[in-house]
């Protein structure tokens, strides 16, 4: 009971906290011209506090799903987990640049009022409820470079692809840059999660550990962030799945990429050290 009760303590501070750093935000929040059914029948602060709600607790539930399977102490593992999902999250509010022509600070402050309240959520709850294990975090055996660079390209040439099939809304015709640079950067930022959480796929194998993160972390985590989306906008929900489904089919093949790349490492090694 105690452990419930300091999780939603968490939850809700964090939660109002990520209202608040909105409300600072004031103009410079970009807001849609029209809003979806839900908003205009309950309202934009309601229907915002339920997705806030059901967000938080959902991506604090999986850090300590998957805390269980991380080395080190609670504390390393909330701070390297919440550090690497918050620039997920930060990143992932760029797309409206290109896509609705939104101002970039208006969509940097937007996304710092959520990137931080919940890096911070999870860093508490690594420092409170996530359990020590044993050994130290596992070197992912593959240089940092190599492993960004495939997420990079994994996420940046497939988005950019079923961008120009027109498979999903995009601004390419009006605001080419931005388009095309995002899905490219957004790939590192899921790389940099992946990084950090490598070591939760121990004794996997490689196809487990693919789904393992491209499902059962970025992809978790990138369905509970994206169901803002649907819930304020209009007309969203059919784009907002393809795009959730989209992504999770590419983080998914950049990780089993990385986990074959890092298995040819590993054997290499083996041989070298054999001889």
């Amino acid at each position: 009971m105690l452990r419930i009760m300091v999780f939603l303590l968490i939850v809700v501070l964090c939660g109002a906290l990520d209202i608040v750093m909105h409300m600072a935000a004031g103009d410079l929040m970009p807001l849609p011209p029209e809003f979806s059914a839900l908003v205009n029948r309950f309202g934009f602060g309601p229907v915002v506090s339920v997705w806030i709600a059901l967000a938080f607790t959902g991506m604090g539930l999986l850090f300590l799903f998957w805390a269980r399977r991380m080395a080190g102490t609670g504390r390393n593992k909330g701070l390297r987990y919440g550090l690497a999902l918050g620039l997920v999250i930060l990143f992932a509010m760029f797309e409206g640049v290109g896509l609705l022509g939104t101002p970039l600070i208006g969509e940097a402050v937007m996304g710092l009022a959520d990137a931080v309240p919940i890096a911070l959520m999870i860093v508490l709850l690594g420092w409170t409820l996530a359990a020590d294990s044993e050994g130290a975090p596992r070197r992912a055996g593959l240089s940092v470079w190599p492993a960004l660079i495939v997420f990079a390209l994994s996420h940046g040439l497939g988005r950019t692809l079923v961008q120009v099939l027109g498979i999903i809304d995009s601004g390419l015709v009006e605001r080419l840059l931005p388009s095309l640079l995002w899905p490219f950067a957004m790939g590192v930022a899921v790389g940099v999660l992946y990084l950090a959480v490598t070591d939760a796929m121990r004794g996997m194998s490689r196809a487990v550990a693919a789904l393992a993160f491209g499902v059962g972390i970025f992809g978790a985590n990138w369905v509970l962030f994206m169901a803002f989306v649907p819930m304020v906008f209009p007309d969203a929900v059919l784009d907002s799945i393809l795009r959730v489904g989209i992504d999770i089919l590419l983080v998914t093949a950049a990780s089993l990429i990385v986990g074959n790349l890092l298995r040819r490492g590993h054997e290499r090694d083996v041989v070298a050290n054999g001889r």
